[in-house]
């Protein structure tokens, strides 16, 4: 790689800022310079410090923070490390580039560029992240078919050129570009998880660039045609049609899921969450879990139908400690749909989704769309559809923002236009 390049530019003064996340007391100290619109360098100093001991003006640390002429020395040196490169290449009539001033600052913090490549800098990210955000099973299985599938796209990229690798600071957007089209012909992936993927992607490109492993650039925006997706949830007549189906001599197998799933209607628990409670965890009335999701603590109050569920299983919780018998996922998700066809839910539903221009629709009968998942979906769209607040609602089940209960609002909003002809009356 050539250190420097031809163009000359105007001498710019390296800046300091503090990058912090809201509500965080600290933030981290980087350095940022810009060569040319579009080339710039972002680079994390490794040092943290608290937002009300940082100077914004003179981009320093203030006085009365600890270390603080630790802290300034060490800028100091970072600032005249840049200057001086770019004045003896101003001498030379060249203009340095980001990979050299990157390098420069590598050598100044000690911090060595991860040798093994783009995989091993991926592994690294999977590693912390995954332990600092505690990711459930389904994130890391999720992440590993990425890293599969990128893997693919490389090895079929080195088919044209032996020498090509994968590299986090080259992701722009014709490579970003040639990713898509790798995934809709090789795996046929919908436009939603692509963006799932891209978005992933992007998190990869942020912690490198935090950690100094990237040249600061930002990933393209890629505008992939989506569709709101349809929230599949039962009514509360539904629920109860369910409950109170018979079940054939031949399916008695299908008692435990369908307590299961009423209790799982009644609470809104993750699959996670509900495979994890322990009947310790249930106390005066409520359960009180941190969810294996995000970590988060939770109280969900128990109604009369979900205390009665718990009580039909008292001896396997004094056999076992867990509050209900948990089937696997798979077998679960199986037996609902069973279930749910048993009970007659056949009500035509029609979903619509992307493979790059292409609109598909997809008829379904209900019954063939539930799973694990629409219990918690059809919590949240009755309680919102019986006046339960939203604030109590997120309360229970742990959804972090407004925005992740968008599309239940436009759900209770289709059903009171429907729920408002109930009141006509009848000739």
């Amino acid at each position: 790689m050539e250190e420097f390049t031809k163009k000359r530019t105007a001498y710019k003064e390296p800046k300091f800022y503090l990058d912090s996340k809201k509500g965080s007391t600290t933030g981290a100290i980087f350095l940022k310079y810009s060569l040319a619109p579009g080339r710039r360098l972002s680079y994390y100093t490794g040092v943290r410090i608290e937002k009300t001991k940082w100077h914004s003006e003179k981009q320093r640390a203030k006085r009365n923070a600890i270390d603080a002429s630790e802290i300034n020395d060490f800028l100091d040196r970072l600032h005249d490390k840049i200057k001086k490169a770019i004045a003896q290449s101003r001498l030379n009539g060249r203009t340095v580039t980001l990979e050299a001033l990157r390098q420069l600052l590598n050598n100044e913090t000690g911090r060595t560029i991860n040798e093994d490549g783009f995989f091993a800098l991926l592994d690294e990210f999977v590693k912390s992240e995954s332990k600092l955000k505690t990711w459930a099973p389904g994130t890391l299985k999720k992440v590993t078919t990425i890293k599969t599938q990128l893997l693919a796209f490389e090895a079929g990229a080195q088919k044209k050129n032996k020498a090509y690798r994968l590299n986090i600071s080259e992701i722009n957007e014709e490579l970003i570009n040639s990713l898509i089209a790798f995934w809709q012909v090789n795996y046929s992936l919908r436009n939603s998880t692509i963006s799932v993927y891209l978005k992933f992607i992007k998190a990869f490109i942020n912690w490198s660039e935090k950690k100094g492993y990237t040249n600061g650039s930002k990933p393209v925006k890629v505008n992939l045609r989506q569709t709101q997706q349809k929230v599949i949830f039962l009514s509360l007549d539904e629920i109860n049609q369910i409950y109170k189906t018979e079940l054939p001599e031949s399916k008695e197998y299908l008692q435990r899921t369908r307590d299961i799933f009423i209790f799982q209607c009644m609470t809104g628990l993750r699959f996670s969450d509900l495979q994890n409670l322990k009947a310790s965890d249930i106390k005066g009335g409520a359960i009180g879990v941190n969810t294996i999701k995000t970590g988060e603590a939770v109280q969900i109050e128990l109604n009369e139908t979900a205390r009665q569920l718990l009580g039909k299983y008292k001896s396997h919780q004094t056999a076992t400690g867990k509050a209900l018998p948990i089937p696997h996922n798979q077998v679960y998700n199986r037996f609902l749909k069973e279930l749910a066809q048993l009970a007659g839910l056949n009500e035509k539903i029609t979903l619509v989704h992307y493979k790059g221009n292409q609109r598909i629709e997809q008829s379904f009968e209900k019954w063939e769309l539930i799973t694990t998942h629409t219990a918690r979906r059809s919590f949240v769209t009755n309680g919102l559809a019986v006046g339960i607040g939203a604030e109590v609602i997120r309360a229970w089940t742990g959804h972090q923002s407004e925005k992740s209960f968008k599309a239940y609002y436009e759900v209770v909003k289709e059903r009171k236009i429907t729920d408002i002809e109930k009141m006509n009356l009848s000739e």
